[in-house]
């Protein structure tokens, strides 16, 4: 899978089940960490606390808007590397003279 960049979108597709389907943003990439092949830092874009989080072995009701999760729980709300970034749109919009 891809590296994941800062301030890219997206959705939870996995993991705790009250928060599968929740936009979140990358925070950082930290690559292996305790125990995770692959883990990043996300946070609510809302602001709101996650409905769970993992403390030690159980479900607990979620009291942070930033967590610590695996790469294959996040699918990225853009297409990446198949797409330009939506600045190379604009420029090609504002070219166009009618």
């Amino acid at each position: 899978m891809s590296i994941l960049k800062k301030g890219v979108l997206c959705v939870i597709i996995g993991g705790c089940p009250e928060n599968i389907g929740l936009i979140v943003e990358v925070v950082s990439h930290l690559g292996r960490h305790e125990g995770r092949e692959d883990a990043y830092e996300i946070k609510t874009v809302t602001s709101r606390k996650f409905n769970q989080l993992w403390s030690g072995t159980r479900l607990v009701k979620g009291y942070s808007t930033e967590a610590i999760t695996d790469r294959h729980k996040l699918r990225p709300l853009i297409n990446l590397g198949d797409e330009p970034p939506l600045a190379e749109y604009q420029e090609k919009l504002d070219a166009i003279t009618i």
